[in-house]
């Protein structure tokens, strides 16, 4: 697929290795302007100090985050960013992890309705004493759904959007171009454990 790009819009990337394969979530935001090289730099800057205070205490110890990595996708050659500085960092959870595969969907709301207005999050590295069965336990759940949100504030403390960014509809490119959906509430709405197969052993690279 061609490029296509998204005016004033970011993809932030958070690079792990969870049991040596490597995984990653992404996300969008807005800055409101032609993004810039600083623009990068302050939100991958910004994501990996939510990691170390949110996250890193919510997964497993086979987890370890590499790097947060910001790059514009406003025009084909823009500029990006790479933060590393305190990492790598270990998940520091205790307890056996469950399988790669296995994962908490977390969903993105914008307050508006249709699949292209939502996002979702889906949090690995969950160790066996945060699940009962299949089942994530509620003070778990509070606690990614706490720190998701942390996130949340975090990116509109520097004056940005959390965006999900809808490229097609009914299947074909959206005719003028994307559409953005602010972010503007987390939820967990399923506590029922889901299953990303790509994180398996020998899927990640």
């Amino acid at each position: 697929m061609p490029f296509v790009p998204a005016p004033n819009v970011v993809e932030v990337q958070l690079r792990a290795t969870f049991d040596g394969q490597q995984v990653m979530n992404r996300f969008h935001v807005n800055v409101l302007h032609e993004p810039t090289e600083a623009d990068c730099i302050a939100i991958a800057a910004a994501v990996g100090d939510w990691w170390d205070t949110n996250a890193q205490a919510l997964v497993a110890t086979n987890v370890v985050m590499r790097e947060i990595y910001v790059k514009s996708i406003a025009v084909a050659n823009g500029p990006e960013a790479t933060y590393s500085a305190i990492f790598p960092l270990a998940g520091v959870a205790t307890g056996d992890s469950l399988p790669n595969n296995v994962a908490l969907a977390v969903s993105l709301r914008t307050g508006l309705t249709g699949r292209s207005a939502r996002g979702r999050w889906f949090w690995y590295g969950i160790v066996e004493s945060q699940v009962d069965a299949n089942t994530m336990t509620s003070g778990t759940i509070t606690s990614i759904d706490a720190a998701i949100t942390n996130l949340l504030s975090d990116i509109e403390g520097l004056g940005f959007n959390w965006v999900i960014v809808s490229f097609t509809h009914d299947n074909a490119p959206r005719v003028g171009g994307p559409v953005y959906f602010i972010v503007n509430n987390i939820t967990v709405v399923d506590a029922t454990v889901d299953s990303q197969r790509r994180r398996l052993p020998g899927r990640g690279r």
